[in-house]
């Protein structure tokens, strides 16, 4: 692969244009299964029927409390990173967790704007720590990705992208002459897709690039009449085991990409709890928007969301209160769950929400070990000696063991669950 600026074509909107929902884009005519749509660019707008488009009805009038076991599977894992070195700074929170073979990457890009590597038991190996000018080097990044056995570092400033083995060794760097963000490699078609958060009137916010990364494709165009959360778009892209989704922010519809369109598979209906984005497009102090979306504002899509072929999992806010949103696919049907959700499986920690994507099928979050064993010790004291003590070495003997050898530990204890 050849090292200088490539040159990047435009390559027009490849999208079927009948299968839109929620894109401000203007077409002539579609066809499709003999019924037809004429779009005439209404940012709200949407066909009145999509086939295989499902709809998620959310009503905080049946909000109820949940249990785990209704949504995962019955088995756990805790993994605590354990890196002792004063440079950790692992407390400073994760952007992203991602596990391969016997291997997980953590990305923190805030505290030492570096990727650390633990084998699969979470014993620290090795980070890639490359901040600076030259080549090699990095000044920012945003994401990271495993193609083809091999990490890849995306929204890296200066622009371009670096490739890493997978035990950090810096292997190659590729530069371009235009802003590409975050995203994912698509194993299902071998292709690149990448958010950038463009303002520009021409600019569209995904580009999609082959293997060589050339070839270039441009989705979602700009529209200055829309109003666009201002968002990393770390958390856009999603796979689940057979597809690759795309959803962002304020959006009320997330995509599935198919033989290389994307077509809106999962649409929100929020109804009378749902926030008007023009809301805050008329709101020009920054102060005022930030204060309106953590304090007041009505219920919209957020963007970090989890997808396997038979659930998906959100979390929603409605006047700053917060709600886990579970879609059954099969059955087409909603549950959505106020506040923590029961840990009936081994009876440890009740989760508000889940933070990261794991793999398809594995989310969860990641907890201090001090704030565990604090719970732990709560949980003592409320059960009594001798109820401790048989849970303790039995159904919670996973959480137990772990929470005990981390309980002085700032570092994180990744919680992870299998969705059903």
């Amino acid at each position: 692969m050849s090292d200088s600026l490539p040159t990047l074509r435009n390559v027009k909107l490849k999208i079927r244009p009948l299968l839109l929902v929620g894109v401000c884009l203007r077409y002539r005519l579609a066809f499709m299964v003999g019924l037809l749509f004429i779009l005439l660019g209404g940012c709200n707008q949407e066909p009145t029927s999509v086939p295989g488009l499902e709809r998620i009805s959310v009503d905080l009038s049946q909000a109820r409390t949940g249990k785990l076991s209704e949504f995962f599977e019955p088995s756990m894992d805790y993994i605590w990173l354990e890196d002792d070195s004063e440079e950790a700074q692992l407390n400073t929170g994760l952007q992203k967790v991602l596990f391969h073979q016997d291997r997980i990457y953590t990305l923190d890009i805030f505290g030492c704007k570096c990727i650390h590597i633990f084998n699969k038991s979470g014993k620290y190996m090795s980070k890639i720590d490359a901040y600076g000018e030259g080549p090699g080097q990095y000044l920012d990044l945003d994401d990271l990705a495993v193609v083809e056995e091999e990490l890849v570092l995306l929204g890296v400033y200066p622009r371009k992208i670096m490739w890493f083995s997978l035990e950090g060794e810096f292997l190659r760097e590729l530069s371009f002459r235009e802003k590409l963000g975050p995203g994912v490699f698509s194993e299902y078609d071998q292709r690149y897709y990448l958010y950038t958060p463009t303002r520009e009137p021409d600019g569209y916010f995904v580009k999609s690039f082959d293997k060589l990364l050339k070839d270039e494709l441009n989705y979602f165009p700009y529209d200055p009449e829309r109003f666009y959360f201002e968002d990393s778009g770390r958390d856009y892209f999603k796979k689940s085991q057979d597809h690759l989704y795309y959803g962002m922010t304020f959006w009320d519809t997330i995509y599935q990409v198919e033989d290389g369109h994307f077509i809106p598979k999962l649409a929100f209906d929020f109804g009378k709890y749902g926030q008007n984005p023009d809301e805050l497009k008329n709101m020009d102090d920054i102060m005022q928007r930030l204060d309106f979306i953590n304090n007041r504002t009505k219920m919209y899509f957020h963007s970090r969301y989890f997808l396997t072929e038979k659930q998906l999992y959100t979390v929603l806010t409605y006047e700053n209160k917060g709600y886990s949103l579970f879609f059954d696919r099969e059955n087409q049907k909603s549950h959505v769950i106020e506040g923590r959700l029961l840990n009936d499986i081994d009876g440890g920690y009740d989760p508000e929400g889940f933070a990261y994507n794991f793999t398809p099928r594995k989310i969860g979050l990641n907890v201090p070990g001090k704030t565990l064993y604090k719970e732990l010790l709560e949980k003592k004291e409320a059960m009594g000696r001798a109820e401790f003590e048989t849970w303790a070495k039995n159904q919670g003997r996973n959480f137990t063991t772990t929470v005990l050898a981390a309980k002085d530990s700032e570092n994180p204890v990744l919680i992870v669950y299998r969705l059903k």
